[in-house]
Order: structure tokens, then sequence, then C-alpha cells
């Protein structure tokens, strides 16, 4: 579960190493995010200088792409990753990556994030 002010790693090549979130979209503001959900984050750490596409301390928004609370599949199976982890995106919901790191888990798919599918290398 991600509330606000949860701290999140970032699992693409846009430059930025850690942020925190400031606001759940479309839910209410005691709603915990969950797998797949747009959040309004905060960049609080950077990779490296060179070659960064954000900068510190810039808002701009995430999707939640994993998270270590337990998620039940409809075939019963239960999983979790070892961190929460977001992809950046801005303003205009465009992506600043171009490639995403580590496994992508499948519940995306079916929320129609093909976009950030077809980027993605493995699936879990």
């Amino acid at each position: 579960m991600i509330q606000v002010g949860s701290k999140l790693n970032v699992s693409d090549n846009s430059g930025a190493k850690r942020v925190q979130c400031i606001k759940i979209l479309g839910k209410h503001s005691k709603s915990p995010g969950f797998l797949g959900d747009f959040i309004v984050v905060s960049v609080k750490q950077l990779r490296s200088k060179g070659n960064v596409k954000v900068k510190k301390k810039e808002v701009c928004l995430g999707l939640v792409f994993r998270m270590k609370f337990k998620k039940l599949r409809l075939d019963g199976r239960m999983f979790n990753f070892f961190d929460n982890t977001v992809i950046l995106f801005s303003r205009s919901f465009k992506l600043y990556g171009t490639r995403f790191f580590g496994p992508i888990a499948k519940e995306l798919r079916k929320q129609k994030k093909f976009k950030i599918l077809s980027l993605g290398s493995n699936y879990f």
C-alpha cells in the first residue's frame, strides 16, 4: 500500500533514484495506492549528474510499478516484490524513461497499460 509520504524507488532510466509520494490520483485522500495507480511524486534523489531528464525537487507523475504488499491473483496465487517502485511520467502523461528495469506484473495488462508492457523486458 502506497500512502502519502511513502518513499519509492524509480525503475526507469529517467535519472531519478528515489521519489516521495505527494498524492494518489483518483482516490479519496486517505485511500492507499495499489499496483497500477497514478500518483503525484517529488524527486528526492538522482542517480548521477550526467544525462538526467528530471531535476531534484521536481514534481511529476508516477505509475506504481511494483509493491511490497501481497497481491492475490484470481487463480489463488499470492505474490509480492522486494520494493516499491514507480515509473515517472510528465504532467501530460508522457514517459520520461525509455527502458524499465526488473519484472513487470501481469496485472498491468488488465489495466490496458500496453505502452509500458511493450518497453519492459520480463513479466511476472
